[in-house]
């Protein structure tokens, strides 16, 4: 058995392009997102009553800033235990201020 090609009887209709209707992806890297906001939230619980909710953010964020050269994989872990030392040592100046 021989298959044969047909001719074509017209010319090939090229491609129609649809225009994408999604909404382009944001560029924030998603591991430096979430990194932020959970550190931030775990962070004020474990020093409710000692440092203030926007306190601890503040020192969370100056941390994310100090670690921008590091790989997006270790940024949650590193960014937490970083601003958890410098609220410790917050604290502790906190404690060695005379009048304190």
């Amino acid at each position: 058995m021989t298959l044969t090609a047909l001719p074509l009887t017209s010319a090939p209709v090229p491609p129609v392009r649809v225009p994408s209707t999604r909404v382009p992806a944001p560029r924030v890297p998603v591991a430096e997102y979430d990194a932020v906001s959970p550190a931030i939230a775990r962070l004020a619980r474990e020093f409710a009553g000692k440092m203030s909710p926007r306190a601890v953010a503040r020192v969370v964020r100056a941390c994310r800033a100090d670690l921008s050269g590091v790989p997006a994989g270790a940024v949650p872990e590193l960014l937490e235990r970083l601003a958890r030392q410098r609220l410790l040592d917050v604290l502790a100046e906190r404690a060695e201020q005379p009048g304190a």
